[in-house]
């Protein structure tokens, strides 16, 4: 596999190999049977979980209610895709593919119901890195999270926005979670699971979570893409999101791991009936484009921009 050919002087064709990669089907049959029990033993744990978390979720709601703050903020600023920046208030692209740190997109475990989210942050440097960075960068690396993203070759869009929500939940302020914590960890894991563990060959099943730190690390995780990418069930932030969505929260505040600035992962669907809004700061590219979101319109936010101008 891989060969490449190369003339002699002699006119003849001689093959000169590279092994770049070699199999059977004995060693095809089993990656494709490890693949298959690691997605059975996610799915599984992911629903063991889930199971535990319902019996508990009105305390967690609540807990996540009475932790939340209004909050006001202007001159955001919130990056989007070229293809995107008619409309800068569209959520269309963020349940594309697994979705975003807070919110379920639609290529996650058909089992669970997608959900939109918009993301902004305090300066245009957090809006570019969190939109293109994407991962922190090693300490010993010389390249910075921002030059990374501006090696990026997408276009893309920075706009500036303001606005209010009634209920937001800040994990910039830890202790906000501590509740939470008391809940889910009392949770544990059945015979079942830890059987499943030994079956794909895991050393060690996934710790309960047992301490505020380790929730907020969790949450923050920098590589909360690797499980619903690579396992098809949602992260942990996925589920706290989907938690607080589901609670009628607006928004979730948290720090950007790239920069340490503070962003917000707003939830539109949930401004009716509150006195949130969303507005762009600046002069609108058509007079049809929604310059302001709030309870009588939010539906706006999942209509793209062409539907919009027509």
């Amino acid at each position: 596999m891989g060969a490449s050919y190369r003339k002699n002087s002699q006119a003849k064709n001689y093959p000169i190999g590279y092994h770049l990669e070699s199999t059977n089907v004995k060693d095809l049959k089993l990656a494709k049977e490890i693949t298959e029990k690691r997605l059975k033993f996610w799915w599984a744990h992911y629903s063991d979980l889930a199971s535990q978390r319902h019996l508990v979720e009105s305390e967690l709601k609540k807990s996540i209610i009475q932790n939340c703050t209004g909050f006001n903020f202007n001159n955001w600023q919130r990056a989007v895709k070229y293809k995107y920046s008619l409309h800068p208030l569209c959520t269309i692209g963020s349940y594309q593919f697994i979705g975003g740190r807070f919110n379920y997109g639609n290529c996650i475990n058909g089992e669970l119901s997608h959900f939109p989210a918009l993301h902004i942050a305090k300066d245009k440097d957090t809006a570019l890195q969190e939109h293109l960075g994407q991962e922190p960068i090693p300490e010993n690396s010389n390249l910075t999270a921002l030059d990374l993203a501006l090696t990026s070759s997408v276009s893309e869009s920075i706009v500036s926005i303001s606005g209010r929500l009634d209920k937001v939940f800040d994990l910039t302020n830890k202790n906000n979670l501590n509740e939470i914590v008391h809940l889910i960890s009392k949770f544990k894991t059945s015979k079942y699971l830890s059987q499943l563990a030994r079956d794909v060959q895991l050393s060690k099943l996934p710790l309960i979570i047992r301490s505020t730190n380790r929730l907020l690390d969790s949450l923050l995780d920098p590589h909360w893409r690797t499980v619903p990418a690579n396992y098809d069930v949602p992260s942990n932030s996925q589920i706290f999101g989907h938690l607080c969505y589901t609670a009628g929260v607006e928004g979730i505040v948290y720090p950007s791991k790239l920069t340490g600035k503070h962003c917000i992962a707003i939830f539109p669907n949930n401004f009716p009936n509150t006195s949130s809004y969303i507005k762009l700061d600046d002069e609108l590219p058509h007079d049809k484009v929604p310059s302001i979101i709030n309870e009588h319109n939010y539906n706006l936010c999942e209509t793209s921009d062409k539907e919009i101008i027509s």
